[in-house]
């Protein structure tokens, strides 16, 4: 998978959350599983709080001579709306996108055959995740830093096609085998597909 071209300026940076470790690992994923997908000659992708728009718009990209894909970003930040849309044309991706919080305009009908999600996973208090800071929402997890994320799971298995993947990233503080039992609660499988320590993170 070819790494989009994004370029943010200062003022971006602002309000944006900059490409970093996350979003590449989450293209490395998607990379990992390429095959798969493209096998899977998905319909409908969806990224959650797509930010920059890097990971949409590499997916887009990867998939673009293998099958019609349909690509939308969602983003509660209405700057990376606007930047998502940037990366996707600078990078000549087809990528729709959408300013809502996180799946609440979204109807179930299990449309979608891959959800990705980079969510804001940092340990915080609940304060910072309700601050006025836009950029707090792009980082800021609240108790366990499962607080926002939380918010979504629930929704996945009713938005999920029924050969659907929805990949997930969390850091070991967010404890990811728990999320692994509410998605097996969920009547959902799931398995760690690929990690990486970073200093302060893994």
């Amino acid at each position: 998978m070819n790494t989009p071209i994004v370029k943010l300026s200062d003022k971006d940076l602002e309000t944006v959350y900059e490409p970093s470790e996350d979003s590449f690992l989450l293209i490395d994923a998607l990379e990992a599983d390429l095959d798969v997908l493209k096998a899977m000659k998905p319909v409908m992708c969806l990224e959650i709080g797509s930010g920059s728009g890097i990971v949409i718009t590499a997916l887009a990209m990867a998939l673009k001579k293998h099958c019609q894909c349909y690509h939308l970003a969602i983003d509660v930040n209405i700057d990376a709306c606007k930047m998502s849309k940037k990366t996707a044309a600078e990078n000549l991706a087809d990528v729709d996108v959408a300013q809502m919080d996180l799946l609440n305009c979204i109807r179930a009908g299990n449309v979608f055959d891959v959800v990705v999600f980079n969510p804001p996973y940092v340990v915080t208090s609940d304060d910072e995740i309700s601050s006025g800071q836009i950029l707090f929402k792009a980082w800021a997890g609240g108790a366990n830093g499962r607080k926002v994320m939380e918010r979504v799971f629930p929704k996945i298995p009713h938005i999920l096609s029924s050969t659907g993947t929805f990949y997930l990233l969390v850091i070991e503080a967010n404890d990811p085998e728990y999320i692994l039992r509410v998605f097996m609660d969920l009547n959902m499988a799931g398995e760690i597909v690929a990690e990486r320590k970073i200093r302060g993170e893994h």
